[in-house]
């Protein structure tokens, strides 16, 4: 590698494709599912108010709407997930040069993509690598000498070359210590 010209590691089209179609298809079955729920209200108070003039119990109707609200939610909350998990993936690029590595979540904005891993980190402060959920972690802290800032956990998910990154990470930091 020539001084001055950083590697540069970016998610593959197959990797930005599947993040996509993973967004897309939670998009597609919530709004399926809160339309499904909105075309059969009508029918359920129809049937709340039938049972109140009949003296029946409610309380199954009122565990279906619990039950559809808690789905409408839990669908929303997997759908944000996807979308983080798509723009961490497209936005994400590991830059590797002489003095070590910086990661980029340039489709977040700066404090969240802090948040989630972004930064630059030194080889010889490079302490651990190991994986967390779908997160590959470089933590920080290598080498003790040396006083500044508290140095950052870098994440990324996905990159094209994968193996070929995870083999420049453990060949250029001296104070590395891996689990598997």
């Amino acid at each position: 590698m020539s001084a001055g010209s950083p590697l540069v590691f970016r998610p593959s089209f197959a990797q930005r494709a599947m993040a996509m179609l993973l967004f897309a298809g939670s998009w597609l079955v919530g709004v399926r599912a809160l339309a499904q729920i909105l075309e059969r209200l009508p029918v359920l108070r129809a049937s709340l108010k039938v049972a109140e003039a009949a003296g029946e119990p409610t309380w199954s109707f009122w565990i279906a709407v619990t039950a559809a609200i808690g789905a409408v939610v839990a669908g929303s909350l997997l759908l944000l997930g996807t979308l983080l998990g798509v723009l961490m993936v497209e936005g994400s690029q590991v830059l590797v040069d002489e003095l070590g590595l910086s990661v980029e979540h340039n489709a977040l904005p700066a404090p969240l993509a802090r948040k989630l891993g972004a930064g630059r980190l030194l080889w010889k402060r490079v302490s651990r690598l190991e994986r967390s959920g779908p997160f590959f972690v470089l933590r920080g802290g290598g080498e003790s000498g040396l006083s500044g800032p508290e140095d950052a956990n870098l994440r990324f998910l996905l990159v094209d070359e994968l193996e070929r990154l995870i083999f420049t990470i453990l060949e250029r930091s001296p104070n590395l210590k891996h689990e598997d």
